[in-house]
């Protein structure tokens, strides 16, 4: 009956690690991309776009880290339609973030004006999708 004790604490050591078949639940789901849209500086959903180009390199950067962490997760089922739309606006606004900053190197306001403009819709479609999958803390 020894030979229970092992198999069993190798299952729990498994589940421990993620390796787990079971999908995760909609407040742990919920938690885990919270504490990364948080641990990138409350980045996510208020990026500013004024400030110059270090300013904007920084935020993207910052972008970039956290939809890293974000395509690591494995949303619940019914979450994650409002879930990869969400991360494809944070991919849309970080392509508009690389725009925007050839556009404040080459002193060009008008192209980063509406550049400005195109990241803001995109952060508010990212923040009702962010809403729609449960997501407080990104949206």
């Amino acid at each position: 009956m020894r030979l229970g004790t092992p198999i069993a604490l190798a299952a729990v050591a498994l589940g421990a690690t993620g390796c787990s078949s079971s999908a995760p639940s909609k407040g742990s789901f919920a938690f885990k991309a919270d504490a990364i849209c948080a641990s990138a500086h409350g980045v996510v959903g208020k990026l500013p776009t004024s400030g110059g180009v270090a300013a904007v390199n920084s935020e993207e950067a910052n972008l970039s880290l956290a939809i890293t962490k974000l395509h690591v997760l494995s949303p619940p089922y019914d979450r994650a339609p409002q879930f990869q739309a969400y991360v494809y606006e944070l991919e849309y606004v970080q392509a508009l973030l690389r725009d925007l900053v050839r556009a404040q190197a080459d002193h060009d306001t008008a192209k980063a004006d509406s550049i400005e403009a195109q990241v803001q819709s995109h952060e508010s479609a990212g923040k009702s999708s962010a809403i729609d999958a449960g997501l407080k803390g990104c949206g």
